[in-house]
């Protein structure tokens, strides 16, 4: 029973689990890469990678971007002793589009996609948890 409580104590951590980088290219172009823990899934993963790449266009003083690449995979983590898990990565590379480009019509739009409340989100930047 023990074992049983501590197994699901753990899983439940490992589903809060993700991290998200970002890193500059170029001055119109940055790389997002998420990990994400086995709860989130290659959804959970990208959604987060993607909600990261709204906020930091924002961030950056604009609103409209262009997903140019997109990657994913997914990878086993652990020991043979304490258990493997698998997690998922995501990365994306962004490029910033100005408002009066000609590519502005088809551009995604940050504010958009983040809703009303994206001043909030920005403000409270990139969450650790694909929830």
């Amino acid at each position: 029973m023990k074992n049983s409580v501590c197994f699901l104590l753990l899983a439940g951590l490992l589903a809060a689990c993700a991290e998200t980088s970002v890193q500059p290219m170029s001055k119109d172009r940055f790389k997002v890469q998420t990990h994400a823990a086995p709860a989130c899934g290659p959804t959970g993963a990208r959604t987060l990678a993607f909600k990261a790449a709204a906020i930091e266009v924002i961030r950056k003083g604009y609103d409209k971007f262009i997903i140019e690449q997109d990657t994913t995979g997914s990878g086993l983590q652990g020991d043979i002793f304490n258990g493997m898990y698998q997690n998922f990565d995501q990365g994306m590379v962004v490029r910033l589009i100005p408002e009066r480009s000609s590519e502005a019509h088809n551009a995604l739009s940050a504010r958009e996609i983040l809703g009303g409340d994206w001043q909030k989100i920005v403000s409270e930047g990139v969450p650790n948890t694909c929830a």
